[in-house]
């Protein structure tokens, strides 16, 4: 796992570390408050919160890249990707309850913070393994 958290944390440009976030970021807000039927994929109990869990778990991971790529330290930049995160699903939240088709819920905004500590997690584990993998201890 050490050479997977080198790899994260390897900075690769523009177009690899900012371009991929500012995109999830659009198509997110984009399918939060667009009209919907009903969820792609399998449908199950709680399938709603686990889309949350997912979408904003993945943007805190993008948006720690960066974070990193205008130069905040790793773990920093894991912490403040998560709050960020957060803080742009309560936003989407709250505009979902000016849409006429769609309605705020906390159980998401839950959902959403979830995904981002679940984030947050696995970005320190990451640093973690890549730390010890630089020491030579594998």
């Amino acid at each position: 796992m050490g050479g997977l958290g080198r790899a994260w944390q390897k900075r690769r440009g523009f177009l690899l570390d900012v371009a991929p976030a500012a995109l999830y970021l659009a198509v997110l807000f984009w399918a939060g408050l667009i009209p919907l039927k009903s969820l792609p994929g399998p449908d199950f109990m709680f399938a709603d919160k686990v889309w949350h869990l997912m979408a904003f778990g993945g943007l805190a991971g993008l948006l720690s890249r960066v974070l990193g790529y205008f130069g905040r330290p790793v773990l920093a930049a894991a912490r403040d990707a998560a709050l960020v995160a957060t803080a742009l699903g309560g936003l989407l939240e709250l505009l979902q309850s000016f849409t006429p088709y769609r309605s705020a819920d906390w159980a998401d905004f839950l959902a959403d913070s979830i995904g981002t500590a679940l984030a947050y997690a696995v970005l320190r584990g990451l640093n973690a393994a890549a730390a010890t993998s630089e020491k030579g201890v594998a």
